[in-house]
């Protein structure tokens, strides 16, 4: 599995998601991890999600894509998915379009391990996750609950403003200080949590942050999300599980062009 791309939300945003496959290379040659958030919010899910699922079937072992808490019926009657499928498909095809993506939605793994030294999700861990081969054992098909381990793991956050475990101010889940972070790794062998999920103010530039001395990764790949002009990344992870990260900078115009910055970061900006 290992070179491989690790791209996190991307919601709709079919011409980032372009240049990011453009950029880091055609999923031909180069393997790629997507951890959910496809659609809503982005004019072009049907695109996003259809594009990759295709590259999926035709490059199974290459293109791996999770599951995202905005894969999930409820989320997308709110968050725009539901209503760009029967807005675009009038009459009774585009309800018959969103139900089918729901279905497969629904069969979407939640969670994947890289090289036995990664785990990767679209949240984070769960106070219900003692181990991870539980995650293994989520039944699927599954409609997302609104509490429990297949919950938290698309909805939870990091968050060292409280200790331990604490209620999420999204309603939902639960969030998780860097001590429970390091106390999870250490107990599963783990060296690195890769999770999407968020974008904060701190992301803005470069559109990534670590979290319990690096033991946890936060990345964001919509770059421009919601005319909020911030940066978006992917995280690169070699044979030897060294990471880097290639940034993309919001444009509004044209491709991007690769630089490298002064802390080895490859670094995408618009070409005018």
């Amino acid at each position: 599995m290992l070179p491989i791309t690790i791209c996190a939300d991307t919601h709709g945003q079919f011409r980032d998601v372009r240049c990011i496959l453009s950029t880091c290379g055609n999923p031909s040659s180069q393997t790629y991890l997507f951890l959910g958030d496809y659609v809503d919010r982005g004019s072009q899910g049907i695109e996003t999600v259809t594009m990759l699922m295709c590259f999926k079937i035709k490059y199974p072992t290459r293109v791996y894509m999770l599951r995202g808490n905005h894969e999930d019926a409820n989320t997308t009657l709110i968050y725009g998915f539901y209503d760009e499928c029967t807005t675009r498909f009038p009459n009774d095809e585009g309800e018959l379009l969103w139900h089918i993506f729901m279905m497969v939605f629904n069969m979407m793994p939640l969670s994947a391990i890289v090289g036995d030294r990664v785990l990767c999700m679209h949240g984070g861990i769960s106070p219900h996750l003692n181990d991870i081969t539980m995650l293994e054992n989520i039944p699927r098909p599954s409609i997302v609950p609104p509490y429990g381990l297949m919950c938290d793991t698309l909805w939870s956050d990091p968050d060292d403003r409280y200790p331990g475990w604490a209620l999420s101010a999204r309603g939902i889940s639960f969030t998780f200080s860097s001590k429970i972070i390091k106390e999870f790794c250490e107990t599963n062998n783990i060296d690195l949590i890769v999770r999407g999920h968020q974008l904060t103010a701190d992301m803005f530039k470069g559109g990534y942050k670590y979290f319990a001395g690096g033991r946890l990764v936060t990345i964001f790949s919509a770059p421009n999300y919601l005319n909020m002009k911030n940066d978006s990344c992917v995280l690169h992870i070699s044979r030897k599980f060294k990471c880097h990260f290639t940034i993309f900078r919001p444009t509004s115009s044209g491709p991007v062009e690769m630089q490298n910055d002064k802390d080895g970061e490859t670094q995408a900006t618009p070409i005018d």
